[in-house]
């Protein structure tokens, strides 16, 4: 098999595996009134189903990559795949195969997030930052696929079945991983590793860089999870129809896909680095500032969430790719891919119900989305002391 076909097969693979990172977890959030009443479900624990996946992804990051060192990336790459397409299947049926299910879909993504980065420097060092735009970006497009196609698959075939469906992309990259051939560096990581991976952990952690990217990861994940969460409602409470907030919900789900592909390019250099970073900084003044201020103005409302779509795809974006850029090793790739993504998701999962509970407080949104904004900017700050600390790693 040649090098070209080999890398065709594995770019293919990325946009695999995104699929199965993104169907699964953004495909359920539509279905959850359907479901409820299916299985006579509380508000209650269809909140704790909808939070189980973050949950999982938070504590058991770290975790994956312990198993990745034991038992190689192709192997927890193949059981991680076989545990989704399995949970999938078989969580249906009761409500207790529905939690327990869902944990172990959980616990599946948890071990594929952090793969991510550990494949694309094992396997293609070279393309990293390619490779990550072209998984990114393929995280936003299918988020906001799975959104659209769920509800329409449900009626026709019933949740059950449209849940069902979501194996079939796991089965596909188990299948796919079996014809992309031998690892092209496969010798040159064996040296690489016996010479670094000996190092102790401990030794990564004393590292500025590392932990200047779990801050920036964890706040942008804190920001984007609370609009999310959130936009939809400001849309409503601005005086906007709930059609048209869903409308540009998609806007602001869409627009960034492109931005999130090109943005990885951007690890090239300091001063594309310095670029990208204070455009993400206009980009969250801007755009959450439009957010709360422009009312039921549906034009400039587009614009906003156009904005808001764009710079949260880059930092998410840029974030990923940051782990390639300060990992020596797939094996420093999976550990501190481990960590920045498990204080990501520790950060996202608070950030949606403490913007619920303020906006309570302050009666409206207008002073919540300031708040917002503030956080944000501090998220850019961090963002800078990061882009600082790998100065010696970018030309």
């Amino acid at each position: 098999m040649s090098n070209s076909r080999k890398g065709i097969n594995f770019t293919f693979m990325i946009f695999m595996l995104a699929a199965n990172l993104r169907l699964t977890i953004t495909g359920l959030p539509p279905l959850v009134s359907t479901i409820q009443a299916s299985l006579k479900l509380s508000n209650g624990q269809m909140g704790v189903l909808t939070t189980i996946p973050l949950l999982c992804f938070a504590g058991l990051s770290i975790l994956v990559s312990r198993i990745i060192d034991r038992i190689g990336t192709s192997m927890t790459l193949k059981i991680a795949l076989l545990l989704l397409a399995v949970a999938n299947i078989l969580r249906v049926y009761t409500t207790w195969s529905l939690f327990a299910g869902t944990i172990l879909v959980g616990t599946a993504i948890s071990m594929l997030n952090v793969l991510m980065p550990t494949l694309i420097i094992e396997w293609h060092p070279e393309q990293s930052a390619k490779l990550n735009g072209i998984y990114t970006s393929s995280l936003s497009l299918l988020s906001a696929v799975a959104g659209a196609i769920s509800v329409p698959i449900a009626n026709a075939l019933g949740w059950r079945f449209t849940i069902q469906l979501f194996s079939i992309p796991a089965i596909i990259a188990v299948i796919c991983w079996l014809f992309v051939g031998e690892n092209p560096n496969q010798q040159i990581k064996r040296l690489k590793t016996d010479n670094l991976s000996k190092q102790p952990r401990t030794k990564h952690w004393k590292k500025p860089e590392i932990w200047f990217l779990a801050g920036f990861m964890g706040m942008q994940s804190f920001v984007f999870y609370t609009l999310v969460a959130w936009v939809p409602s400001v849309l409503t409470a601005s005086g906007i129809s709930a059609a048209t907030a869903g409308i540009l919900f998609g806007v602001f789900q869409l627009t960034g896909v492109p931005f999130a592909y090109f943005v990885p390019r951007a690890t090239e250099s300091h001063a594309k680095l310095i670029m990208v970073m204070t455009l993400q900084l206009i980009g969250y003044i801007l755009g959450i500032g439009m957010l709360a201020f422009v009312g039921s103005n549906v034009a400039l409302q587009v614009i906003a969430c156009a904005i808001i779509g764009i710079t949260t795809s880059a930092s998410f974006s840029l974030s990923l790719t940051m782990i390639s850029v300060i990992s020596d090793t797939p094996q420093d790739a999976g550990a501190i891919g481990g960590l920045v993504q498990a204080i990501g998701y520790v950060l996202a999962s608070v950030g949606p119900t403490l913007f619920g509970i303020i906006e309570g407080a302050l009666n409206g949104w207008t002073t919540t989305m300031m708040i917002l904004m503030a956080i944000s900017v501090v998220t850019i700050i961090i963002g800078f002391a990061m882009i600082r600390s790998v100065k010696h790693r970018v030309a």
